[in-house]
């Protein structure tokens, strides 16, 4: 379920509180494609009567694949489980997810991430015309990552990370003078595509070329959908608007980064 093949010439070698809002969701077509997505790096088993858990082992600390999927509002022993789980697995964070709110957050951090899908038409979408467009290399890649995201995850954990999706994710660089100065990934199925990990460069931001990436993925999509993620919160949020993507669906995040946290506060 690969975002199918296309001619792309060329190709290169090598804490918070927040208020919660409940939407109203429609039939959400795509949910089908989100699992999929969901389990090309995690499995999925039942840890307790409202939480599932999502397992990713070759990438242990990476949240958004380590995560508790709540199905209703779990207990105080049950999530207690869930930290003790963490634990014995050497994991200092928790993170839940679900389709609505918590009415008990556990102490930890909320945040709204929107799907948002395309509605219109890019076709006459104002780009950067001096940009090319190529598959980058994992090195390019690398390097692009390690720059903007090093010193917040560290060296290591970005350069796994980029590794591990490059083998299993279509990716998308955007090129000025040979120099790769953003990117992306899609993944695709049942007539959908995710964009994701859009990236530019510090130093070239605000030329247009964030923009002329997702032109550039819908140029390739043919007659598929094209949906992706934001922060409800994230300024980027607007360019998507702008462009035409309009939510669809929300997904509930309820996150602690370090346990010692919890700890400290008497939670658990």
């Amino acid at each position: 379920m690969h975002f199918q093949d296309y001619d792309e010439k060329n190709i290169r070698p090598s804490a918070e509180d927040r208020e919660i809002e409940v939407l109203s969701e429609p039939d959400q077509k795509w949910k089908k494609i989100e699992e999929a997505y969901a389990f090309v790096f995690s499995i999925k088993h039942a840890v307790s009567e409202h939480l599932l858990r999502f397992e990713d082992n070759e990438l242990p600390d990476k949240y958004d694949h380590n995560f508790f999927e709540y199905i209703g509002q779990p207990t105080d022993e049950e999530f207690r489980q869930a930290v003790e789980y963490q634990k014995k697995r050497g994991d200092t964070f928790i993170k839940l997810a679900g389709d609505e709110p918590l009415q008990e957050s556990f102490g930890l951090t909320p945040s709204v991430t929107l799907t948002m899908e395309l509605q219109s038409d890019l076709q006459n979408v104002e780009r950067n015309p001096e940009l090319k467009f190529f598959v980058p290399s994992i090195d390019e890649l690398e390097g692009l990552e390690v720059s903007h995201y090093g010193l917040v995850y560290g060296e290591c954990f970005t350069r796994r990370n980029i590794r591990r999706l490059y083998e299993k994710m279509r990716f998308h660089g955007a090129y000025l003078d040979n120099e790769l100065v953003g990117s992306c990934y899609t993944f695709s199925g049942d007539g959908f595509i995710c964009l994701d990990g859009l990236l530019v460069d510090i130093d070239h931001r605000h030329q247009k070329i964030a923009t002329s990436l997702i032109a550039h993925v819908w140029d390739m999509a043919g007659d598929k959908t094209i949906y992706l993620h934001a922060d409800k919160d994230s300024e980027v949020r607007q360019i998507y608007e702008k462009l035409g993507f309009r939510e669809v669906g929300r997904r509930y995040e309820y996150l602690c980064t370090d346990l010692i946290v919890l700890k400290g506060k008497g939670i658990i």
